[in-house]
């Protein structure tokens, strides 16, 4: 059946071009016009299958997109503390009121204030580091590997009229600061102006002077030096050097 048609095409072919009196068609002209008729024919013909030759050079596919997948954050471990390891210390609160700290806060006062005197004014002066100094009653000497930091404070009387200045009794403490460190009390002394032991009536805008002396190690480098002292709630912190 097949070949019949292709026969018939290719009559048909040559009879065209045999009756063709304008233009002279090429072999290859003929060839291509039998085929496409023979194709024609055979399309009509139900058990033939068309086939369609691909240009494998020209044919590219589509390229399919791939998904993009998104990494997935994974928490990091929370690192143990090292055995060892120095914590930040808490601050204990009180039980009664959770949002108030155990231990009370101190308020910077002035020298004065935190030596609680009425009607007299402190003032450090000056001061004086050596081996010993001589007081009025007495010499003091350091112990070994240590000098003697000496303190001067004046106490000024504001009233404008006789008034009695009276430290045996006063509350207060002292501590010598030297670059941050803590050098510790002062000396008890027999001195007469020992600030610890003034006791005495001072005349209106007159003033007494007296003496801390603290016993520090003979080696200590004196850049910083601070005289804290503190009554109860109230704290001054005075520049000495």
């Amino acid at each position: 059946m097949r070949k019949g048609m292709f026969i018939v095409a290719a009559a048909t072919a040559v009879c065209l071009t045999g009756c063709a009196s304008v233009q002279t068609l090429t072999e290859d002209q003929n060839n291509a016009i039998a085929e496409y008729m023979a194709d024609s024919l055979l399309k009509s013909d139900k058990n033939y299958t068309y086939n369609m030759k691909l240009d494998n050079d020209n044919y590219q596919e589509e390229p399919t997109a791939t998904p993009q997948i998104q990494p997935t954050a994974v928490p990091k471990p929370t690192a143990s503390p090292e055995i060892g390891s120095t914590m930040q210390p808490v601050t204990p609160l009180n039980s009664d009121n959770p949002t108030e700290s155990s231990e009370p806060q101190q308020k910077s006062v002035s020298l004065s204030d935190a030596m609680n005197l009425s009607g007299f004014k402190a003032k450090v002066t000056g001061y004086k580091y050596d081996s010993a100094i001589s007081t009025g009653v007495s010499d003091i000497s350091a112990h070994k590997g240590k000098k003697l930091f000496v303190v001067n404070i004046k106490f000024k009387n504001t009233s404008g009229q006789n008034k009695k200045i009276d430290m045996t009794k006063n509350k207060s403490s002292y501590v010598l600061n030297v670059d941050g460190k803590d050098m510790g009390t002062p000396l008890i002394t027999i001195a007469n102006e020992d600030t610890q032991f003034i006791n005495k009536t001072v005349a209106g805008e007159k003033s007494v002077n007296s003496i801390l002396v603290f016993e520090i190690p003979s080696g200590t480098k004196l850049k910083n030096v601070l005289l804290e002292v503190t009554n109860k709630d109230m704290m001054a912190q005075v520049n000495i050097k």
